[in-house]
């Protein structure tokens, strides 16, 4: 919040601030004490520009739990000029109705069974207000349950937790400048600045094969399952295309890295990758693939994701232009993801893995998801359509040559292995 908050703009933070960031850290503790889990899909119900209205968010809060892991409006910008009170977090809706459900004494129920009856028609009624719905802490699929996220629109809450960041990797040097001292903080805080943007990507990527999670009892109508629309998923990959594979290059700040012995070349590829695991993998693809078999033609299929990722990486081929260091090292990586899933890497330790996963005739462990679906084949295609494009490349660039050239011998290894 630095970008929105003079006070955080320091490593010695005044007594007023940290008693302020105490008390929202221990609530959330109490609410632990009381039997409240976390509830990381809070935050989600929250629209995006209701944070940089000042007099609603700080009558109502960027998230209505506590107990949600939505510590800072990274959201509101500075000519927003919201207050301490619509930064972090404090006691909910969610929370008094959580603590309501729990602790309110039914005098007129005669029964644990009776109660259960009335609570649940106190529920339905209830959660017509989706401030109040409870998002758990550990589905893997639901974008709208994630940690350290805010808002309703993960890619436009991300842009403008983007912007400030901007504004404070300008400011870093000064902001952590001590004197008779090295650049020991400048590197820590440059350091949770990528932090906090990988975070931003990851709150992205996970709307692409995204599943949408809202419990029911059989009192209540519609699908406890939902496939994140198509639309929701296309914005999902324009912003990373804009954000994140499109190299990042405001980030390498050449005064900061100069002096933190920083490595651009490694900085932007470790957030890179991290978004590519996530996204090409097994288990993205068997969802994507399972969501056609499920909503047919509205889906966002398999087929787009490789067909957005095939135009966002491989850009230059189309147009026979020279591959920098960054777009090398993302194309490679790419590629080496497509790899895996053709032919894995062999498990470092083989009895690990017969736990986890059994194993099949030959001694090789199983996954059941990749023998079952389509994963590898349309892996295998991606290999293909990705050599013709290089052998279609007149690019001059020398080492663009040598890189693509790499790519290829890598591809036909693969599909075509010697022996």
């Amino acid at each position: 919040t630095a970008a929105v908050d003079p006070r955080a703009r320091t490593m010695h933070f005044s007594d007023e601030l940290m008693g302020d960031l105490i008390r929202f850290v221990s609530s959330h503790e109490v609410g632990h004490t009381l039997g409240l889990r976390h509830n990381w899909g809070s935050s989600s119900t929250t629209p995006v520009e209701k944070l940089r209205d000042k007099a609603w968010v700080e009558a109502n809060g960027h998230t209505p739990s506590i107990m949600d892991y939505a510590r800072f409006n990274y959201v509101a910008q500075p000519e927003d000029n919201i207050t301490k009170t619509g930064l972090y977090s404090r006691i909910g809706d969610y929370d008094k109705w959580a603590i309501e459900w729990g602790y309110k004494l039914l005098p007129n129920s005669p029964s644990p069974e009776a109660e259960r009856a009335i609570l649940n028609k106190t529920t339905v009624e209830r959660l017509k207000d989706r401030r109040l719905w409870f998002g758990t802490e550990s589905n893997p699929d639901d974008p709208h349950s994630q940690n350290e996220d805010l808002g309703d629109n993960a890619m436009k809450a991300s842009t403008y937790g983007i912007k400030n960041l901007k504004v404070i990797l300008a400011k870093l040097p000064e902001w952590t400048k001590e004197p008779n001292e090295g650049y020991e903080d400048l590197d820590n805080m440059y350091g949770q600045l990528t932090t906090q943007f990988g975070r931003y990507m990851g709150h992205v990527a996970k709307n692409i094969g995204g599943i949408y999670e809202n419990p029911k009892t059989v009192e209540e109508a519609g699908k406890i399952y939902e496939n994140v629309p198509a639309a929701t998923q296309k914005e999902a990959m324009d912003f990373l295309d804009a954000q994140l594979f499109t190299t990042p290059t405001w980030l390498l700040d050449e005064g900061i890295l100069k002096n933190i012995d920083g490595n651009p070349v490694q900085v932007i590829a470790g957030l890179q990758e991290t978004t590519l695991t996530r996204i090409i993998s097994n288990h993205t693809l068997f969802k994507l693939i399972s969501a056609e078999a499920e909503d047919g033609a509205t889906a966002y299929k398999v087929s787009d994701l490789f067909n957005d990722m095939n135009t966002i990486v491989f850009r230059e081929l189309k147009s026979n232009q020279a591959v920098d260091v960054y777009r090398r090292n993302l194309q490679k990586m790419y590629v080496e993801k497509l790899i895996a899933l053709v032919k894995p890497p062999a498990p470092v330790d083989p009895a690990a893995a017969a736990l986890a996963g059994g194993r099949r005739a030959g001694g090789a462990p199983r996954d059941a998801d990749k023998e079952m679906t389509d994963v590898v084949s349309v892996a295998k295609a991606q290999l293909k359509a990705i050599n013709a494009m290089i052998k279609a490349s007149t690019s001059t660039d020398s080492m663009t040559q040598y890189h693509l050239q790499d790519l290829s011998d890598r591809i036909n290894e693969t599909l075509n292995p010697k022996g």
